[in-house]
């Protein structure tokens, strides 16, 4: 019985030494770094992300190629999707860079929206952005201003 009870002890104090460095290890994720976000390489939306297209506006200043807005709409959905609120999800394509930040989750009727803000830089322009989304199913975002 001693040795169980010594080997319980250890077993304790190693899930108590491991549970903090593991959720450490969640709380700096930094959303920044996923992949796909920046580079040449051609992006695959998610689903979910579709209905984001033609939500990042063109201005007389930027204009976004085509893979640049790929992968601003991949930043769109996972600062919406999956982002803690305020922190940036970067992208960069074409010498195009941007990053979305998301507001907290709101509650209109039945769908769960969020606000945005988007800044997107290229050279010496830099333009801002601010619109809501609102979520439609379990991943879908549709803006809605």
């Amino acid at each position: 019985m001693p040795q169980r009870s010594g080997s319980m002890r250890l077993a304790r104090r190693s899930i108590l030494l491991i549970v903090p460095l593991i959720l450490a290890g969640c709380a700096n994720a930094n959303l920044t770094a996923l992949p796909g976000l920046t580079g040449a390489q051609p992006v695959t939306l998610p689903p979910g992300a579709v209905a984001l297209r033609g939500s990042i506006a063109s201005t007389q200043r930027i204009k976004l190629s085509p893979s640049a807005e790929e992968r601003a709409i991949l930043a769109e959905y996972q600062a919406l999707q999956f982002g803690p609120v305020g922190q940036p999800v970067s992208w960069e394509a074409d010498g195009f860079r941007g990053q979305f930040v998301p507001t907290q989750l709101y509650r209109v009727g039945s769908q769960d929206c969020r606000g945005f803000t988007h800044t997107i830089t290229r050279g010496d322009n830099t333009v801002r952005q601010v619109g809501t989304a609102c979520r439609q199913g379990e991943d879908q975002w549709t803006p809605v201003a």
